[in-house]
């Protein structure tokens, strides 16, 4: 195993039809995991996943076999487990020193995991990382002070409080611009904002923000 991965992409068990977006993160210094059935998205790009982990309830036979013999570390967890396959991927990544970390197949028919996945970006274990989704043509993360976006414009931009109120945020090339603001948690104050041109910029003093992002390029 390398020990200078500093990206890794972790690959959920969810739908991922366009892989292109995610593909375009991945080069040979990036550490690819696969959760559980979640492995069979590396498989589809042609490349060979570094780790597999997971209770292995979703993971297919044939997934296996086509993994027979390839250097491939395997981390198995009991089924009743505190942490989903998925915390446990990012925290691997984390613990293998990787500071960017990309989430990959959040969606599904598994609507608990993709509700959890979301506030799994809030979580303080992982405030030090560059943590994110990438779901087709969106990116989400969160903002605990400061983020630059870069898009084109017209790309719909969403701020949604998460835990708590999100205090003292200000935006810039925004077509609804903030300053100072409040944004309530379990509102759609921020919803659907449009950059006004290649970058945004969102800062905030207090609490934070998912920030999703729809790019059109």
């Amino acid at each position: 195993m390398n020990p200078a991965y500093q990206k890794a992409v972790v690959f959920c068990n969810g739908d991922l039809a366009d892989l292109s977006r995610v593909h375009k993160h991945i080069n040979k210094k990036t550490l690819l995991i696969g959760c559980d059935g979640g492995t069979a998205h590396i498989l589809t790009l042609g490349l060979t996943p570094h780790v597999v982990i997971g209770d292995f309830d979703s993971i297919s036979p044939k997934i296996v076999r086509a993994l027979k013999g390839k250097e491939v570390e395997y981390f198995r967890y009991p089924t009743n487990k505190l942490f989903t396959d998925s915390d446990l991927g990012v925290t691997l990544a984390m613990n293998r020193g990787c500071k960017e970390i990309i989430l990959a197949g959040v969606r599904g028919t598994a609507t608990d995991h993709f509700v959890g996945n979301l506030f799994m970006l809030a979580k303080k274990k992982f405030a030090a990382l560059d943590l994110k989704i990438i779901d087709g043509a969106e990116e989400i993360r969160l903002v605990r002070t400061h983020i630059r976006i870069r898009g084109m414009k017209g790309d719909d931009l969403s701020l949604i409080a998460i835990g708590a109120d999100a205090r003292g945020v200000s935006t810039k090339g925004l077509f609804y611009p903030l300053k100072n603001a409040v944004l309530q948690s379990g509102t759609a104050q921020g919803i659907r904002n449009k950059l006004t041109g290649a970058h945004a910029e969102i800062t905030l003093k207090k609490g934070a923000l998912l920030v999703i992002h729809r790019l059109t390029f």
